[in-house]
C-alpha cells in the first residue's frame, strides 16, 4: 500500500513550428512616361512574419501508459544472503525484511537506470505494529505494510507475521512478498507512475472511480514483486510446490476473483521483468481481486 505521491511529472518535449509568409513583388511590367523608359520602382520585399502554433499538450497518463520502465527489459538476476535466525520476534523480522531489501535494491537498480531514471533505495524498514505512528499516518490494524514516498520509508507490521506453526520457509516467503509489494511502490515513485497516479485519483469522480485506481497501483506494485521473483527463481530457489508462493503458476489466496491476481502475477513472472505491468492501459475489470 502506498504513501501519498510527490514527485511532479515532467511536461513532454514538443517542437515548435514557424512558417514564414514569403516576400512579394509587383509584376514589374515597364511603364512608359517620357522618351526615356523607366521601369516601375519595386516595392521593397515585407519582412517574414512567423506565425505560432500551440505546443502539443503533455500526453496524459504519460508515466502511466507509456513509461519506459516498461521497455528497459528484465530485473537483474542477484546474489543474496539471508539472516536464517528463526523469525519469531521484531529483531529477527525487520533484520530480514531490511537484508531483503537489499536484494531488491541490487535487482532494481540497473533495470530503473536503464529507464533514465535516478536510482534511490528506501531509506529503512520500519517495525510499525497497528496503531504505531508512520509517515503516512498511523498504520491501521488489518494493514500488512506501508511505503511512505515522503521518506521512502517502507513500514512492516510484523506481528502479522509471526504464526504458530507456521514454518520458517513459509514465514520468510510471506515476508519476501509483503516487502517485493511495498518496494514496488518506491519503484512506482521513483518512475513518475506514483506523481501520475496521484493525479488521476485526485481527478476520479466518486468512491468507485478512486478504487479502480487504487486496484490499478496494487496490482501493479503486486505484478512488479512477480517480476523480481521471476528474475531471481535461482536465487531463491523458487520450484516444485514453492512457485505457488511466487507468482506462477499464480498465488492462489482463495478470493473469488483470483483469476485476475495470478493473470498479473504469472505474466510478470514469466516475462522477469515489467514489461507485462501495464495496469493502467487494461480494463477495470482486470485488476479486482487485489
Amino acid at each position: 500500500m502506498p504513501g501519498t505521491p510527490k514527485r511532479a511529472a515532467l511536461a513532454a518535449a514538443a517542437a515548435l513550428c514557424v512558417l514564414f509568409a514569403g516576400a512579394c513583388t509587383p509584376d514589374g511590367t515597364p511603364h512608359v512616361a517620357a522618351p526615356t523608359p523607366t521601369v516601375a520602382p519595386t516595392a521593397p520585399p515585407r519582412t517574414p512574419v512567423a506565425r505560432a502554433v500551440a505546443e502539443p499538450a503533455p500526453i496524459k497518463d504519460e508515466f502511466l501508459l507509456y513509461n519506459p520502465l516498461y521497455r528497459a527489459g528484465q530485473v537483474t538476476a542477484v546474489s543474496c544472503s539471508l539472516p536464517t535466525a528463526k523469525l519469531s520476534n521484531q529483531q529477527a523480522m525487520i533484520r530480514y525484511a531490511t537484508a531483503f531489501v537489499s536484494c531488491l535494491n541490487k535487482g532494481w537498480g540497473p533495470i530503473v537506470t536503464r529507464a533514465g531514471f535516478d536510482f534511490v533505495p528506501p531509506e529503512a524498514v520500519y517495525p510499525s505494529p497497528p496503531g504505531t505512528k508512520t509517515a503516512c499516518g498511523p498504520m491501521e490494524k488489518g494493514y500488512y505494510g506501508l511505503y511512505c514516498d515522503s521518506n521512502r520509508g517502507i513500514y512492516f507490521n510484523w506481528p502479522e507475521y509471526v504464526v504458530p506453526g507456521a514454518t520458517q520457509e513459509d514465514t520468510a516467503a510471506s515476508v519476501q512478498w509483503l516487502i517485493a509489494h511495498e518496494y514496488g511502490h518506491h519503484v512506482q515513485w521513483l518512475t513518475g507512475i506514483a506523481d501520475d497516479y496521484g493525479a488521476r485519483y485526485g481527478a476520479a469522480d466518486g468512491a468507485a472511480a478512486e478504487k479502480v485506481e487504487e486496484n490499478r497501483s496494487e496490482m501493479q506494485a503486486h505484478c512488479f514483486a512477480a517480476a523480481f521473483f521471476g528474475a531471481n527463481q535461482k536465487t531463491f530457489r523458487i520450484r516444485g510446490e514453492r512457485l505457488s508462493h511466487y507468482g506462477h503458476p499464480g498465488y492462489d489466496r482463495g478470493a473469488a476473483d483470483s483469476i485476475n491476481f495470478d493473470h498479473w502475477l504469472r505474466q510478470a513472472f514469466k516475462a522477469r521483468g515489467p514489461s507485462g505491468c501495464n495496469t493502467w492501459a487494461a480494463p477495470a475489470s482486470s485488476v479486482t481481486g487485489v
